[in-house]
Order: structure tokens, then sequence, then C-alpha cells
């Protein structure tokens, strides 16, 4: 494989306390990041609650660092953990917006608008994935047409 240059830097480090964990996120949230951010819930003790991600390091985040993120939150919401993002940077808060085609600030904070966004996104995406399932397991309703019917 040929090297172009490229160095993965996005990274994520725990803190546990009581029954929560904070992860605190650094670097750029894209397609590379995958690899790390796959592996973030298994560090997750079995008791916790609660787990807060840090957004603060993260400068910039892509739409496919967003599903990326997406998924790793309905993950979490899987496995029945409450989960809170807090410290989006000014470049990844425009993403969600621009995604969830929320105004830019409108009447809220725009932290709170991009939280409002992200959870909007969540929520659709997690109800087309269970339309799809749905779909899937209740087969085919419309039979198809051959050559001679009307």
């Amino acid at each position: 494989m040929e090297d172009i240059g490229v160095t993965v830097t996005f990274r994520t480090v725990f803190q546990h306390t009581g029954s929560s964990v904070l992860v605190s996120a650094s670097g750029d949230l894209d397609a590379a990041a995958e690899p790390s951010l796959a592996r973030t819930l298994d560090s997750v003790p079995p008791r916790t609650a609660v787990v807060i991600f840090d957004m603060q390091g993260v400068p910039f985040m892509d739409s496919a660092g967003l599903l990326l993120f997406l998924d790793l939150h309905l993950r979490a919401e899987c496995r029945k953990l409450r989960v809170l993002v807090v410290g989006w940077q000014a470049q990844p808060q425009q993403v969600m917006e621009a995604l969830a085609e929320l105004p830019g600030g409108g009447g809220y904070p725009r932290e709170r608008a991009a939280l409002i966004g992200f959870r909007r996104m969540v929520q659709d995406r997690s109800e087309r994935q269970l339309a799809r399932r749905a779909a899937a397991e209740s087969g085919p309703r419309v039979q198809p047409l051959r050559h001679g019917d009307r």
C-alpha cells in the first residue's frame, strides 16, 4: 500500500467517575477516525449510566465523521447509556446545522441548536433503520406485474 502522507490523529481518553465516564476526543472526526471510534464503547465499564463526550479537542468534522458519531451514539443508547455531548467547536456545529437544516443561530445559543439538530438526526436515522427492518421482515407487499398482466 502506498503511503500518501496522511496521519490519523483522532483519539479518545477516558476518565471514570462513579457511574459516569468522560470521553475526551481529540483530532479530526472523519472516516479515518472509525477504528478509534468503533472501540470507544468497549472501554465503558458495565455499570456505567452516563457517557459524556467532550468534543472540545475536535476542530474538524465532516459528514463521514458525523455518521460515525451518530452510529456510536445509537449503540450507546441501545446499551441503555445516557449520552451527553459537550464542547462542540464551531466547524462541527456548522456541519450539524447544515445537515439538520437548522438556522444559523435563531433563538437558541449555537451549542443548543447544534445539540437539538444532532438529536433530531439520531432520531430520524433510528426511525429509518427501524422502518427498513420492519419492511424487510414483512416481505414484499406489492407483487410485480408479469408480462401481459394489467
